[in-house]
């Protein structure tokens, strides 16, 4: 399989003060396949593309207050990485991408941004995906966070198909005609999360690209709702990689911030792809 990860040193020097200690050793604990030659390595870099892109997601408004913030740079570089996987994804450079983030972006809609997320990366990697040609995308964010921002800013497009993991209660809406479906699992474990992903990959969708919104806060260690272990990790991941038959596979890093949890879980992840 031809695989990449996105990196920069700078999600850990640089990136939110709750995430950024995760990312450093969750990456060194995947060397041994970059070195082995199993897996791509790239940096991503801003380009006058990313801030085009930023702009056609984000108010001007909520941008300087980002930047009031000081994350405007590190969550740019973040987003920049996802929108070169997305691309790379959509030409056939690969078939599977791991973007690590130095800041995550699925609270961030048009106008207002919380949860150490700042740009909505998933978002613009869409807008990118569209100007090559590729209209149907499915979003399954797992992060046990509601990922609210995306809601917003694609919530009334129903070419992309939106299922969205969330802790926040345990109701199950679907909305068809839109393709915006939220499967609430409360402070579920293994089992609840599991038998939900399941009857959600056992339907049959229309889609070209799938990404993954992957917060690992879902795990019993980390600071999310859900009670999450290895085991659902790992089933994750392999019944990802059977639901997608061959269509290319996007993981974006989201929640998280535990190292020991990252430095598991994420290579477990890939080799899985692997």
């Amino acid at each position: 399989m031809k695989a990449g990860v996105w990196y920069h040193p700078d999600f850990s020097l640089r990136g939110h003060s709750v995430l950024r200690d995760r990312v450093e050793p969750a990456f060194n604990a995947m060397t041994d396949l970059i070195e082995a030659g199993k897996i791509g390595l790239f940096t991503p870099a801003i380009t006058q593309e990313t801030e085009e892109l930023l702009n056609q997601c984000h108010s001007a408004r909520h941008i300087a207050m980002v930047k009031a913030e000081h994350y405007h740079d590190v969550a740019l570089l973040s987003a920049a990485g996802v929108v070169e996987a997305a691309e790379r994804l959509a030409t056939g450079d690969l078939e599977f991408a791991f973007c690590f983030v130095g800041a995550a972006g699925h609270h961030a809609g048009y106008d207002r941004f919380w949860g150490f997320c700042y740009y909505n990366d998933a978002v613009m990697a869409i807008k990118k995906l569209r100007a090559l040609g590729i209209k149907r995308v499915m979003i399954i964010d797992v992060d046990p966070h509601f990922g609210d921002g995306t809601r917003d800013l694609i919530g009334a497009d129903p070419d992309v198909i939106h299922v969205n993991f969330h802790s926040g209660s345990w109701r199950i809406v679907e909305d068809p005609e839109l393709n915006n479906y939220d499967i609430g699992l409360g402070s579920g474990g293994d089992s609840d999360f599991i038998d939900a992903l399941n009857r959600v990959l056992s339907r049959s969708w229309d889609y070209e690209i799938l990404m993954i919104i992957f917060g690992h806060d879902s795990h019993i260690l980390d600071y999310g709702g859900f009670a999450l272990t290895e085991i659902s990790f790992k089933h994750l991941a392999e019944a990802i990689k059977e639901f997608a038959a061959g269509k290319p596979v996007l993981f974006i890093l989201s929640g998280g911030a535990n190292p020991e949890v990252a430095k598991t879980v994420i290579p477990m992840v890939i080799k899985t792809f692997l």
